[in-house]
């Protein structure tokens, strides 16, 4: 990770992360979720400019869709401790949920077609594995 990458990781955990996870319990019915980043596979600036629209705010729209009656909230609650965010450089996504912890992989500077999960994918994974 170079010094512009640090830069733009900085400023993101600075201004933007904390808030995204506080978006996040919230849409989880008031979860206790942590999230994590692997800060050294974010190795451009696009990427990591990508995080809160490419994958928080989709995750987040997704959640309140699970968690819009208590059944989702208690899976959500009982399922998931933590989402882990890792950024890869081939194109594509995975989803896995095991032990508590929910990872994203995706190629986050990618195009928002086939390398982010879009809008539904978080919802439809979710009420599959939970």
């Amino acid at each position: 990770m170079g010094l512009a990458e640090r830069k733009e990781m900085a400023a993101f955990k600075r201004d933007s992360f904390e808030p995204k996870v506080q978006e996040l319990r919230q849409a989880a019915g008031g979860a206790d979720i942590q999230a994590t980043l692997d800060e050294a596979s974010f190795t451009t600036v696009a990427a990591i400019q990508m995080i809160s629209n490419g994958i928080f705010d989709r995750l987040i729209d997704d959640m309140k869709s699970v968690c819009d009656d208590d059944i989702g909230k208690e899976a959500v609650r009982d399922g998931i401790k933590t989402v882990h965010i890792l950024h890869k450089d081939e194109a594509g996504y995975t989803l896995e949920l095991g032990g508590g912890t929910f990872t994203i992989r995706a190629k986050v500077d990618g195009s928002l077609g086939d390398d982010l999960p879009g809008y539904g994918a978080y919802k439809d994974f979710l009420l599959k594995k939970l």
